[in-house]
């Protein structure tokens, strides 16, 4: 047996604050680790920090969520999965991470998430569809559903700063903290819009 672990967080940016206020619930986002001490996290985010509108796949380091002082509420909860079971979540993601770029994030969704319905676009996906997918499971839920459906599944529940080591708050690999500008986010969001709107609808 091998675990994976989901995470639930809320950040401290102000999109994430919107969806919170608006849903009246605590989490806004949710992510896959290979690790209860969340070293890497997978989903489907914005890929800049300074650009909410240009998202796909990504994988989050825990160094995101330290962008102010406000502490960042989380949850981890452990799926413990039979080997070949393990293997196939991996296989998933793996095939994420080898073509990043295939993927688009999806606003359509993400629109309809508000009526718990979703609007599947060929490779396109939001944070929960993303960890429903990994995780082979077909039925759409809400983050609110899958929490409580994996409530007796928790590992830890606190705050982000409580869970990562200090080396793991500072580490910025990658290029996440790069400032992009207004003409990029533009051109970039632009884009994976016109590709959604030509994307297949699946059922």
């Amino acid at each position: 047996m091998k675990n994976v672990y989901v995470v639930f967080l809320a950040s401290n940016y102000k999109t994430s604050a919107f969806i919170r206020k608006f849903t009246r619930y605590k989490f806004s986002h949710v992510a896959i680790s290979e690790t209860p001490t969340l070293d890497k996290m997978y989903s489907f985010a914005r890929k800049y920090q300074n650009t909410p509108f240009v998202g796909g796949f990504v994988i989050e380091l825990p160094s995101r969520y330290f962008i102010s002082e406000k502490k960042v509420p989380v949850k981890v909860c452990a799926i413990p999965l039979e080997d070949s079971e393990y293997d196939k979540v991996m296989a998933r993601i793996a095939s994420f991470k080898q073509t990043p770029d295939q993927y688009k994030y999806n606003y359509f969704s993400a629109l309809a998430y508000w009526f718990k319905k979703p609007f599947k676009k060929k490779d396109a996906f939001i944070c929960i569809e993303f960890v429903l997918y990994a995780l082979g499971i077909d039925k759409f839920m809400t983050i609110k559903e899958l929490e409580k459906r994996l409530c007796d599944n928790v590992v830890f529940e606190g705050t982000m700063d409580e869970i990562v080591d200090e080396k793991a708050k500072n580490e910025k690999s990658g290029d996440y903290f790069e400032k992009k500008s207004v003409w990029f986010t533009v051109k970039n969001f632009s884009k994976d819009i016109a590709t959604l709107i030509t994307a297949p609808v699946e059922k």
